[in-house]
């Protein structure tokens, strides 16, 4: 009897078969700052901590709807070294007064060196597969973070973080701590971008934040002198400060003006460069950067009276003002290059974001992160 298959369960079957998970698996469970994978069955895995030298075996479970992987129940394994045919040979040899010694080194060479042998090679074989490339040591954020006093993690938006961080994972595992059920996504859980009640009030301020003001007085200058080159600059400003496209014309060209006050160079070409700025909105590619932010700002939030039934909780500035706070504070402790590198970037992209409302994707790995 055939069985009738459509194309696409056809390809699930060979997506998920055994041979691609355990690809699957490894690149998860390598990709984490002290595990690599050893050896996968059907309901389990062997992972080595290498940092430790100590193997685990733990269970594992793949949700092929939501795309994620958890792992759990990571029990140690103790290797006992079996040195029972050894110890008979060394019997037999002491029994016979003209035995030669020969097979008793052979002996030792085989049954008890040769145990070890094969764990060495075990291992190599399995760290060969884990790249060091992006390599981050999170164990030297962990125990930065256990020397800092967090002001953030008391907050009731904290713990709604932890609980949402496994409802909808993130897509890589830091670290294991061998206790902790882990589960990590395939796929990007945060798509939603929550625009805060206040964020039109907070780009209506922009001009009071130096990290704002600099570099748009700066494109401001090179507009003056070559408009192509200007408008490229402009570009990576408002790039960086996309909550400038929720201003209406009036309210943006009164923001750009307070802005252009506090230079006196620009104050003589102020009527100019808001009637250039007025055409950069309207023409060039900036035209189509706003409109499209705009057109994804409101497919992720839907509206304010039907918001998405997973939403995340929205952050208010109090709040995000500490868990930046803390963000600072634990990369100031941290000596690793890699690992502050991987923190001050976190801090520069959601320093950046605080203006844009609640990006619930950075705000869930600024709480991962305070919570190892």
């Amino acid at each position: 009897m055939s069985i009738n298959l459509t194309v696409n369960q056809f390809e699930d079957l060979n997506l998920f078969s055994n041979k691609n998970m355990e690809k699957v698996v490894g690149s998860i469970i390598n990709k984490s700052s002290n595990g690599v994978l050893v050896n996968m069955g059907e309901d389990s895995v062997i992972i080595l901590d290498h940092t430790e030298g100590q193997f685990y075996i733990a269970d594992y479970k793949f949700d092929r709807e939501k795309l994620s992987l958890t792992l759990e129940n990571f029990d140690p394994i103790e290797l006992v070294r079996e040195e029972d045919q050894f110890e008979d040979k060394v019997y037999e040899y002491f029994e016979d007064e003209e035995a030669d010694v020969t097979p008793l080194i052979e002996s030792y060479k085989s049954d008890v060196l040769g145990q070890d042998k094969y764990i060495t090679e075990l291992i190599n074989d399995a760290m060969s597969r884990k790249s060091f490339e992006d390599y981050v040591d999170y164990n030297t954020i962990k125990e930065a973070v256990k020397e800092t006093e967090l002001e953030s993690a008391s907050r009731p938006f904290f713990e709604e973080y932890v609980n949402r961080l496994e409802t909808h994972p993130l897509t890589e595992v830091k670290m294991f701590d061998w206790v902790s059920p882990v589960t990590v996504s395939l796929v990007e859980t945060e798509n939603v971008r929550l625009v805060n009640s206040g964020t039109v009030a907070r780009a209506n301020e922009l001009w009071k934040e130096k990290e704002f003001k600099a570099p748009f007085l700066e494109a401001s200058k090179v507009f003056v002198e070559d408009v192509e080159e200007g408008v490229d600059k402009y570009t990576e400003v408002f790039e960086s400060f996309p909550s400038v496209f929720f201003l209406d014309a009036a309210d943006r060209r009164a923001m750009f003006g307070k802005a252009l006050l506090a230079d006196a160079e620009l104050r003589e070409n102020m009527d100019d460069l808001l009637k250039g700025l007025d055409l950069v909105f309207e023409k060039f590619d900036l035209k189509d950067m706003a409109e499209k932010y705009l057109s994804e700002a409101e497919e992720d939030m839907g509206t304010e009276e039907a918001p998405p039934e997973d939403a995340p909780a929205e952050v208010g500035d109090e709040d995000k003002g500490a868990l930046l706070a803390d963000l600072k504070k634990v990369a100031e402790k941290i000596e690793d290059e890699d690992a502050k590198k991987k923190l001050d970037a976190l801090i520069e992209k959601y320093e950046k974001s605080m203006s844009e409302g609640t990006r619930a994707d950075l705000v869930k790995e600024a709480v991962s992160l305070l919570s190892l």
